[in-house]
């Protein structure tokens, strides 16, 4: 074991804890006040997001005081509600709340059982956590209509065809809690995963009725309401997880009820352990800049992974309390290197906090291995350093992490069932090409330091941030499947370096708020693409199929420039009068790059010859408190010009009605631009007009569901179903669009907003609870 210890070298910190309670007060007319307290004085904001606010997009903030941030919600006797903390944009767990959950994700959110705070406030005990088990359940039912715009064989032939009519369950059914005091599970049993789309093309779609691109009948629709009349009487579960045939080779997990999460452990003064089997998260880790380890990293999800967590427990992290030092270790040995739950693994990590948590330091070591045994026949070493302090008095922060990624296996050692290194680790790095030498390319680095004076009215930070052609994470996802590209958001793209600026003006006595980010991107070193690396990546990627629909454009490594820069910079203006705001910001590059003849890296943006690119802009309005009739308004123009082939001007409004009510309207323009040769839109196929309703109700009744309809034409600004679909797809005021795994349509890939439904209508009716 302790050649164990010291071949993983691990060291980790905890960040600086801070402190929340919850108390409740009944009034009355018989409701509860219920006031979340936020222990940290020298946060900037600090915003309340639960259950009851809709989360993060409605979350709301926290009045500051001299002690931390308060806030007090009125709400029925009875109620249950869920929360976390949104500190200076950190999603933080509430480590003083009276009982929580396990998100599913790697953390836990806050619980308040409002009853039972009540009595325990009448003479019981109200700080033990006791043994008890919980409910907890995400379910979706719904039915879409779907049409086309436009021909699917002959786009220049307009109209509006139905083509399908589809409906869908998805429901995820969770037990948490402790069996036994200190010795918590969870567990989750996933009724049903059918879509009412096809969003990532693997077919998850229960059709009632069905018309192919030459509008003939696949699934006719008598046979098919008789069908769905028949099972939904006789096996509704088993009909909308289409498990209707075992035999076939795609049935199993995922097609029928099947078990998602498993977590079970104990909890115990000196050491803490759990396991984790499926969907099960390891813990979140972010102790300095970088997430180390992924919220969605999932325990195996073909069935076949797991991870066991040992972590020290109070008595030894408090071992140096007196000396104002805070301890933690802890070791994961897993079956999870490659997320898919078939390579073996670990994660160590040992580390201190001190001076109240102004001064962290953190040292974490990941391993990943090929053989039949854990331990046996390694792949790859990662080691991580950092550290961080905050200088209160002077206003300052600093931090800084690094990453030395050691290869023991190439490239040619890596090879996946197809030949190709990417299927090998395609779910959890984008380094493609390696060998097992050193040095510059296998490192990554991050600095960061800021300063914010006294009364929170201006603030600046500087930021460096490198990354080898060579250097990767384990444990943090660069995932093809559903197009989530955490380690080059994080890290930055292979073989890069960027400078970056930012900085922010807030004068709240006269509502004006000014934000600024700049960033300089250029090559860490010239590598040109007969290099080794370049060439070595270049031939691995065109093994794999989904290559340029996952990983083209900002994803691609820096290689074949012989010199030049990209800019980037995103003003932000915000202006406050009462209870409304007003908010612009812009996104606007500048790419000036020298690249060889060869290389395919582009030195202008999308068709047109400027090196210069206004990307996106947006415009958002929101009122509160408006009277009552009419709660709030939002509203929303979004432009987007980052398309190669077509602008997108979209306009989003949604107003909050009484009785829990909402209604949305968006409105959106496609036009063609002026293109070179090679990538021209043909006029005659581009569907300019687009718009879509919609409306949702909350009930207060049977586990409060979320009723909700929408229709849409050639747009759709609302979330997927699974989602939260009653809910706005908006980044900022900008439209979000889609990603698709395959292409059985040649919809694959990332899909920006001007493609993500073009052609496409649909009505849809479904019914969410989040219980």
């Amino acid at each position: 074991m302790k050649k164990i210890i010291a071949f993983i070298s691990t060291l980790l910190v905890l960040s600086a804890a801070v402190f929340a309670d919850v108390s409740v007060k009944k009034r009355d007319d018989g409701k509860v006040e219920v006031t979340f307290f936020y222990g940290n004085p020298r946060a900037t904001e600090v915003l309340l997001a639960g259950d009851f606010n809709n989360w993060q997009d409605g979350a709301e903030a926290m009045t500051k005081t001299d002690k931390g941030f308060t806030m007090t919600k009125v709400v029925p006797a009875g109620t249950i509600m869920k929360y976390k903390f949104i500190s200076d944009g950190n999603w933080t767990a509430d480590l003083k709340a009276p009982d929580s959950v396990d998100d599913g994700f790697g953390g836990k959110n806050g619980l308040v059982d409002v009853d039972a705070l009540v009595a325990a406030q009448g003479g019981g005990d109200s700080g033990a956590k006791k043994s008890g088990i919980k409910f907890i359940s995400w379910t979706m039912l719904g039915t879409q209509s779907n049409f086309s715009t436009q021909g699917a064989v002959d786009k220049t032939k307009k109209g509006f065809d139905f083509d399908s009519q589809s409906v869908g369950l998805k429901s995820y059914n969770k037990l948490t809690g402790n069996a036994l005091p200190g010795v918590p599970f969870y567990v989750e049993i996933a009724l049903a995963e059918r879509e009412i789309e096809d969003y990532t093309g693997e077919g998850k779609v229960t059709y009632v009725a069905k018309k192919d691109d030459y509008n003939k009948w696949v699934i006719d629709p008598v046979d098919g309401l008789k069908q769905l009349g028949s099972d939904l009487l006789s096996s509704p579960v088993a009909y909308l997880a289409n498990a209707d045939d075992n035999t076939k080779a795609s049935a199993g997990p995922g097609s029928n009820p099947f078990l998602g999460h498993l977590k079970f452990g104990f909890d115990t003064a000196w050491v803490k352990y759990y396991t984790g089997f499926n969907y099960a998260k390891m813990e979140v880790r972010q102790p300095v800049i970088w997430k180390t380890v992924d919220g969605n990293w999932d325990a195996g999800y073909n069935h076949v992974g797991g991870f066991a967590s040992f972590s020290t427990g109070d008595k030894i992290n408090n071992l140096f309390a007196d000396s104002g030092v805070t301890l933690d270790a802890g070791f994961i040995p897993n079956k999870t290197a490659d997320r898919k739950g078939t390579k073996y693994g670990y994660i160590g990590w040992l580390g201190a906090s001190m001076l109240n948590g102004d001064v962290v330091v953190d040292l974490q070591s990941n391993g990943a291995y090929d053989g039949t045994l854990i331990f046996d026949d390694p792949v790859e070493h990662d080691f991580i350093v950092g550290a961080k302090a905050k200088f209160a008095d002077l206003g300052l922060k600093v931090a800084a992490q690094a990453l030395f990624a050691t290869h023991q296996k190439s490239s040619t050692d890596l090879v996946g069932k197809d030949g190709n290194v990417a299927d090998w680790s395609g779910y959890s790095t984008d380094i493609w090409y390696r060998n097992t030498e050193n040095g510059l390319q296998n490192l990554a680095g991050n600095v960061q330091l800021s300063y914010e004076d006294s009364d929170k009215v201006w603030g600046a930070g500087v930021e460096y941030r490198m990354r080898g052609a060579q250097a990767s994470l384990l444990y943090v996802r660069q995932n093809h499947d559903d197009g989530t590209f955490d380690l080059s958001n994080m890290l930055g793209v292979a073989n890069s370096q960027r400078v970056a600026v930012n900085g922010y003006y807030n004068n709240e006595d006269i509502g004006l708020n000014i934000g600024l980010n700049a960033s300089v991107e250029m090559p860490l070193e010239k590598i040109g693409m007969t290099d080794e690396v370049a060439a070595g990546w270049k031939g691995e990627q065109e093994k794999v199929s989904w290559y340029n629909d996952r990983f083209s454009g900002n994803y691609e490594p820096l290689y074949g420039i012989e010199s030049g820069m990209e800019v980037a910079v995103t003003p932000t203006v915000a202006y406050t009068l009462d209870d409304m705001t007003f908010t612009a910001y812009g996104d606007l590059y500048y790419k000036n790059y020298k690249v060889e003849k060869d290389s395919y890296i582009s030195e202008k943006y999308g068709c047109s010859d400027s090196e210069f690119a206004f990307k996106r802009a947006g415009l958002t309005f929101n009122w509160k408190n408006i009277g009552d009739v009419v709660k709030a308004l939002d509203v929303n123009y979004g432009y987007d010009d980052s398309n190669d082939k077509r602008m997108f001007n979209t306009l989003v409004g949604q107003v909050s009605l009484p009785m829990s009510m909402k209604a949305s309207v968006a409105f959106g323009l496609r036009t063609v631009k002026s293109t070179e040769a090679g990538k021209t839109f043909p006029e005659e196929e581009n569907n300019p007009f687009a718009f879509a309703v919609g409306f949702s109700k909350q009930f207060t009744k049977l586990a409060k569901p979320t009723f909700y309809t929408q229709f849409c034409y050639n747009m759709d600004p609302y979330k997927h179903f699974g989602d939260g679909q009653d809910q706005l797809n908006l980044d900022r005021a900008n439209v979000n669009g889609s990603h698709k795994k395959e292409a059985p349509t040649g919809e694959s890939g990332c899909i920006d907003p001007v493609d993500w439904y073009d052609g496409r209508g649909a009505f849809r009716v479904g019914i969410r609870w989040d219980i």
